[in-house]
């Protein structure tokens, strides 16, 4: 019996030194893998901690697994016999299902934007420790051989690693992100082939190995190596995925607070920044064309009768309905924004005439009388306008407002004498 397992032993070992072309061939290919591994896990836990993704930790700690699945193609264990040998197994099929089980959860946290709990990963890491320990009692089970024996190996982790790549595969194709955000998708997909085909012809290898239709030992470096680089690229590309909807997500927000900024909360109006803003615009570029800009300022009557009859609700449908309603008639190029209260501005530039204001002012007159149905209420909006015009009523922003504002009073007071005498009567 001890004869027998000391043939076993030898022959196994005979079988590691012919198929561990990678240690015997090629340690500074390992070297360098190995090297780049731990490089982009550091760069990933910086990234990690400085900008705050937690997403990126198990990205780096699937790194940090890869590195350690191929150091220990550096280590001999042939000097190990007997149950000693189990060890560097599991050792390694251990290093391979952590890092499977890393760059999915990296994964789903990039697909989800939630971060998985330390339950979730714990349960991953007791999934990768019993997924180890049915490889290595399978595969000396089931192997006669230590040719046998990394056989099954090898197909047992190229369907564990096909698996995570349709897990991948469907995370990147439901996760939503932003059009722009296509480098990193690309990149996922592209490693994600070739992944899939490296780990497709290792089970091919490995199944025709044991049929027997491909005898001789296997050389499982040229393969190895270039799903190494492959699986390396795949994790970039994560990283990379989590950095673009990062800063996307950063660009957003700060479009978001630009445009709270600049927009009228209530209304959606341009605020009183930004009329003042375009106005000046529209009279530096008429100063250069020669062009005509008109201004008109706006004011609803009644108003405050609107809010005390009905409430302060009905007089923000009244405000909203005025802007979406003048809007309407005015030009593209034209401004309509919310001065405050019940004051709107609208910017007509580049008119060619006076007739042309005379024009949008009836066209805004028109617009601004009408009906604004509030539940069981009817509210008959009207207002005063007073406009002014570039150059003839003022040179700068502040002028061409004055003058409008000039006019709006003398039209709201002469509404107010019509009003009284039709009144009177």
């Amino acid at each position: 019996m001890n004869y027998g397992n000391r043939n076993r032993d030898t022959s196994r070992s005979q079988a590691r030194d012919r198929m561990n072309t990678i240690t015997l061939a090629v340690p500074v290919l390992v070297g360098l893998e190995v090297s780049a591994a731990l490089g982009l896990s550091w760069l990933c836990w910086r990234l990690a901690m400085r900008r705050n993704l937690l997403a990126l930790r198990d990205i780096a700690r699937a790194f940090v697994a890869l590195s350690v699945t191929a150091m220990m193609q550096l280590l001999d264990f042939n000097a190990l016999s007997g149950m000693a040998h189990a060890l560097p197994d599991l050792g390694r099929s251990l290093a391979l299902w952590m890092y499977l089980g890393f760059m999915v959860l990296g994964a789903a946290e990039l697909a989800t934007g939630n971060f998985v709990t330390g339950r979730v990963r714990r349960d991953a890491v007791l999934g990768a420790l019993l997924a180890a320990a049915l490889t290595m009692v399978i595969s000396r089970v089931g192997g006669s051989t230590a040719l046998g024996e990394d056989l099954i190996r090898n197909a047992i982790s190229a369907g564990g690693t096909g698996i995570a790549c349709i897990i991948i595969a469907r995370v990147v194709d439901n996760a939503a992100a932003p059009p722009r955000m296509v480098l990193g998708a690309g990149v996922v997909r592209v490693a994600l082939t070739l992944v899939a085909m490296c780990a497709t012809l290792r089970a091919g290898i490995a199944i025709l190995h044991s049929s027997g239709a491909l005898p001789g030992v296997v050389d499982w470096a040229p393969i190895l190596t270039v799903e190494f680089i492959a699986h390396c690229a795949l994790c970039v590309g994560l990283v990379i995925w989590i950095l673009d909807r990062d800063w996307a997500l950063a660009d957003a927000s700060v479009e978001s607070a630009e445009h709270r900024a600049a927009i009228d909360a209530l209304t959606g109006l341009p605020n009183r920044s930004i009329v003042l803003d375009r106005l000046e615009v529209a009279v530096a570029g008429a100063r250069r064309t020669g062009s005509l800009v008109g201004v008109l300022f706006l004011d609803l009557d009644g108003f405050k009768d609107v809010n005390d009859t009905h409430g302060h609700a009905a007089g923000d449908a009244v405000l909203r309905s005025v802007g979406t309603t003048l809007q309407g008639v005015l030009r593209a190029s034209d401004t309509f924004g919310r001065m405050g209260g019940d004051e709107f501005v609208a910017i007509s530039p580049s008119l060619r005439s006076e007739t042309d204001l005379a024009i949008v002012v009836a066209k805004v007159r028109n617009a601004l009388r009408h009906v604004v149905v509030i539940e069981d209420a009817v509210i008959h909006v009207d207002g005063s306008i007073g406009f002014a015009l570039f150059p003839r009523d003022g040179e700068t922003a502040d002028a061409l407002l004055a003058a409008a504002d000039g006019a709006l009073y003398r039209d709201k007071a002469t509404r107010r004498l019509a009003r009284s005498g039709a009144l009177s009567a």
